[in-house]
């Protein structure tokens, strides 16, 4: 068995999993455990599609053909997962961390955030965005300027006495090979997201691994003219209709939760962090002026 902490939990897996941190802590029992076994289809579903089958009980089945099943209890405590290939491979564990991990948030009552995490001063920054919107290149420019990561493409919160919390993730970042030469970082040696994409497991030292409060959330948006460039901040509505699509699987979350649960989580995460919309064209040649305008930001207050 390998014991490894993944967003606070203490996860036991009898699939090696090189993405996660080594568990180091306490000697209590596994929060989450991860096994391999058949994962058949569920009896009588609720929920039916073609990826996903919810049962009345709560368990969960969501399946990628040819990579593999997955099912989950309904409490979250436990993964077990069928392969359709080597077990070791890397597109099984795409899947895993994320939309079978951002199941196992929503039934243990945490909020996933479509967003990657640096650290700066003593809180925590997210970036978020649709897909391909730059987020998890925006945190390697952080890096490279010698900010820690805290979490890249799911962040996972929770509210604790009205603070929201960011909870460490992966020591990793996901980056797509132009990204990985513009900012000179080494691609040989790495591992593939999947197989067949220029996507990169791109290890992280300066990997920030307790919890830390979050002190805002950047809405990445794509500007085509200079003239439409801002930096601004949302409030109310704004902000809790941006949140809303910030989170990590949303239509996933109202098939298990139904949507007054999951907007009350995110008016929750909403009401306790500043949000911005950072709109602006995307080139690496602005990387610094990028990174040094969120930090005056963030250090202004």
């Amino acid at each position: 068995m390998n014991y490894y902490a993944l967003c606070g939990l203490k996860v036991a897996s009898v699939l090696p999993l090189p993405d996660l941190v080594s568990w180091a802590g306490d000697g209590r029992q596994a929060d989450l455990s991860i096994r391999l076994d058949e994962v058949p289809e569920l009896e009588n579903p609720h929920t039916s599609r073609p990826l996903l089958q919810i049962a009345d009980d709560g368990t969960c089945r969501f399946e990628m053909k040819a990579v593999a099943a997955y099912r989950v209890d309904p409490e979250g405590r436990e993964i077990v997962i069928a392969p359709h290939m080597p077990a070791d491979a890397p597109d099984i564990r795409v899947f895993l961390f994320g939309t079978v991990f951002a199941i196992v948030c929503f039934r243990r009552g945490l909020l996933p955030l479509h967003a990657s995490v640096v650290r700066i001063g003593d809180k925590a920054v997210a970036f978020s965005g649709v897909s391909g919107a730059g987020k998890s290149t925006l945190a390697a420019m952080f890096l490279k300027r010698g900010y820690s990561i805290l979490a890249d493409d799911v962040a996972v919160t929770e509210v604790r006495d009205g603070t929201v919390m960011v909870q460490p993730a992966f020591p990793r970042l996901k980056l797509w090979r132009d990204a990985m030469d513009g900012l000179a970082f080494e691609t040989e040696g790495l591992e593939r997201a999947r197989a067949q994409l220029e996507k990169f497991h791109m290890p992280v030292e300066a990997f920030a691994g307790e919890p830390l409060p979050l002190a805002s959330v950047y809405y990445l948006e794509e500007a085509v003219d200079p003239r439409h460039e801002e930096m601004r901040t949302l409030l109310g509505i704004d902000a809790f209709r941006y949140m809303k699509t910030a989170v990590y699987r949303s239509k996933l979350g109202y098939n298990l939760l139904g949507s007054g649960p999951l907007f009350a989580m995110a008016g929750r995460v909403v009401g306790g962090v500043r949000s911005v919309i950072l709109r602006r064209i995307r080139t690496l040649a602005r990387a610094e002026e990028i990174v040094d305008l969120i930090a005056r930001h963030e250090t202004a207050g």
